[in-house]
This record gives C-alpha cells, sequence and structure tokens, in this order.
C-alpha cells in the first residue's frame, strides 16, 4: 500500500465532495481504472475511480458523502496534509482496452458514476480514438452536478446533463435508461455508436439488457466490444482487503 498525502479538497453539496492527492512516484494506471483507497488505520478500504488522468501529476477522487458509512464517514472530513491509503493494484473494465475505436462514444453515467469519465476525458488517447463524445451524466438536483459541469461543458464534446428531482431544472429530466429506450440517445447502430456505462448494478444492468439485445457487444480485455461497463468494484475491493488483512497479521505474528 502506498501512504499518499492530500492537497486539495473541494465540498459541493451535502453530499458530494472530490479530493486530491500527492502521486507516488512511477505510480501508473489507465484513464477509467479505480483503485482502493483508506484512511491510514487500514481498516476499511473501498474501490475509487480515479478523476484523474494517468499522465496528472497528481490524482483526484471524487466522493458520496454517508454519514454512517465505514469509509465516507471518515473520508468525508479529510483536511489538506492528512493522508490516506492507496492500494498498489488499479484495475477496471471502462477503459479503452475494452471499447472498440471509431465512431460516436456514449458515456452514460448517474451520480458518481461520472468519475471515470472525466478521468477518460482528461486523457488524449480518449479523443484520438473516436470521432466523437457525447456525456449523458444524470443526478438528482442540479447541485450535484457542481464537480465537473463547467469542465464537461467547454470540452469539445456534447454534453447532456439531467435532473430527476429538482424542480426548477429545465433541461433533461428522464432517467438515462427512459431516454435510450425511445432512443433519444443511442439513435443509431452499434457499428458507429459505441457506449460506456457507469452507475448502480440496477442502472447497468437495465442499459446492458435493452443494448445487448439491440445488437450491442460487451467488450472484454482481449476482445473490445461496442458496450462496456465498470463490474469488478465490490469483489476486487474485497480482495485487495482480504490480502491487507493476510500481510497485516503476519506482520503482528512475527
Amino acid at each position: 500500500m502506498h501512504l499518499v498525502e492530500v492537497t486539495d479538497v473541494e465540498h459541493f453539496t451535502p453530499e458530494y465532495f472530490k479530493f486530491k492527492t500527492s502521486k507516488p512516484e512511477g505510480y501508473d494506471f489507465k484513464a477509467g481504472e479505480f483503485a482502493a483507497i483508506g484512511m491510514e488505520d487500514k481498516k476499511v478500504l473501498r474501490a475509487y475511480s480515479f478523476t484523474s488522468a494517468p499522465e496528472d501529476d497528481f490524482l483526484e477522487f471524487y466522493s458520496i458523502k454517508i454519514q454512517d458509512g465505514p469509509l465516507t464517514s471518515k473520508l468525508q472530513h479529510i483536511s489538506v496534509g492528512d493522508k490516506i491509503v492507496l492500494a498498489k493494484k488499479t484495475t477496471g473494465t471502462i477503459t479503452l482496452d475494452f471499447i472498440k475505436p471509431g465512431g460516436t462514444l456514449w458515456m452514460l453515467a448517474t451520480g458518481t458514476g461520472i468519475a471515470p469519465f472525466i478521468s477518460l476525458l482528461r486523457h488524449r488517447d480518449t479523443f484520438e480514438s473516436f470521432d466523437r463524445i457525447h456525456v449523458v451524466w444524470s443526478v438528482r438536483t442540479h447541485p450535484e452536478h457542481f464537480a465537473y459541469h463547467d469542465y464537461l461543458s467547454e470540452l469539445p464534446i456534447a454534453y447532456s446533463p439531467i435532473c430527476t428531482r429538482d424542480d426548477d431544472w429545465r433541461g433533461w429530466s428522464e432517467r438515462i435508461t427512459e431516454l435510450a429506450e425511445n432512443r433519444t440517445i443511442i439513435d443509431g447502430d452499434p457499428t458507429d455508436n459505441k457506449v460506456m456505462v457507469c452507475g448502480s448494478p440496477e442502472f447497468n444492468y437495465e442499459l446492458k439488457k435493452m443494448l445487448v439485445k439491440r445488437g450491442w457487444e460487451v467488450g472484454k480485455r482481449k476482445s473490445p466490444g461496442t458496450y462496456a461497463e465498470e463490474r469488478a468494484f465490490v469483489s476486487v475491493a474485497a480482495k485487495i482487503y482480504r490480502s491487507v488483512k493476510k500481510v497485516t497479521h503476519r506482520i503482528m505474528s512475527s
């Protein structure tokens, strides 16, 4: 495990914040991947997608605040100068390795699911791999967009923010699955429309079921497809945590 220092913290709503840390020398990952992080005591580790690009000299993460959460109840109170632990292993299935290049790339996200897409959009290879990029980001109320709304609005992409529970919002309010079902978004075929999805398991399942039925193919590490989703958060974080416990036990027993 690496020990990294918090260098910046921004709170946007009572539920969301992002933070930057130092980057260990030689630390490498692919845009769209994630790693397990935790407090210095290493009691609880959780998988967090990088929002920074591999070429950045810092690491950045975007987080929800869960008041009684095993990790976020503590993580939300970090300040500049604090230390957190970072796993050496990175992984993920929303990377360019899993998706065929060319045509339009659709990035569909709910809540903090925008994180891996921010990393991809900050990575130069993403724009070189597709003719067009369209980001659709759904949240409940507009303040939940604040962390990356301006950034996304200024990029040379199509950006469609959605608010599903904001009476003052004048843009789209439908769920992404509804827009995909009636073909308001992804109105073409898989040949010219590649899709990446990151959200809740239910959200991912609904879109995957819908698009596979319409001809999209799920990408694999050795066989890129026209559809990619993040599948490994919970299982990988659990494996990393178990391995850390084993190492800690051996050290304490020696």
